[in-house]
Order: C-alpha cells, then structure tokens, then sequence
C-alpha cells in the first residue's frame, strides 16, 4: 500500500473501515453461518482465525486483483479466512494459497471497493 505523509493515519483509517465493510457485506450475503463451539469441535476459533489473517493481511493485499482480506465462517461453521478479489483471476489460484496455518482459504468475489461519495477520510 503506498502511503502519503499526512495522508497515511486517514489512509490507514479509510483502508480499515473498506475492510471491515467488505468483510461485514460478504458476510450478510450468505458467506456462511456464525460459527457455534460445539462438543469435539476444533480447537481453532475466530480469535485464532483472526490472528492469522493479521499475519498474513500485508502478504495477501500485495496479490494484484485482491482488494481485502476478512474472517468468515464455512457453512461447517468453521472459522476461514476470506481473500476478497475484484475479479477471479487465474494468478489468484497459484498466488492465493488453499490454506493458511490451518485455516482453509476461500476466495470471495467481491468487485471493485471504493471510498462512498463525501468521505472525507480520502
């Protein structure tokens, strides 16, 4: 990401905010349901799941074509990580790995992510 002097905290702030409504629109679309904890269940939970996304976040975002990165859930209910691309591109099946740390990668088409009309984060 290439960050501008004064820009950089509003940039980062602006960046963060597209995040979390990618991750929060893809997640109200039907991404899968909210993982429950259940008796034998694996011992992977979203902290863990978010954790690695954290890790990984700056590696993934430099993928051309990948515009986010989130934490969802498989219809299981278990914990992903979620790689949000503009298009599906066939450079995302061999940069974009299957699975992360233990966490299976899936990658979600979400389409071009901009900055709503009057934001002044921009």
């Amino acid at each position: 990401m290439i960050q501008f002097g004064v820009w950089k905290s509003s940039r980062r702030a602006a960046v963060a905010l597209v995040m979390l409504a990618a991750a929060l629109a893809v997640q109200a679309a039907g991404c899968g349901k909210s993982p429950e904890k259940e008796e034998g269940s694996s011992s992977m939970s979203m902290d863990d799941a978010i954790r690695v996304m954290d890790a990984h976040v700056n590696e993934l975002t430099a993928i051309p074509g990948v515009v986010g990165v989130a934490v969802g859930a498989l219809e299981n209910g278990k914990p992903c990580i979620q790689v949000l691309v503009v298009k599906k591109m066939p450079e995302h099946d061999k940069r974009i790995p299957k699975e992360i740390e233990g966490f299976p990668v899936v990658i979600e088409v979400a389409g071009e992510i901009r900055p709503m009309p009057g934001d002044s984060s921009r």
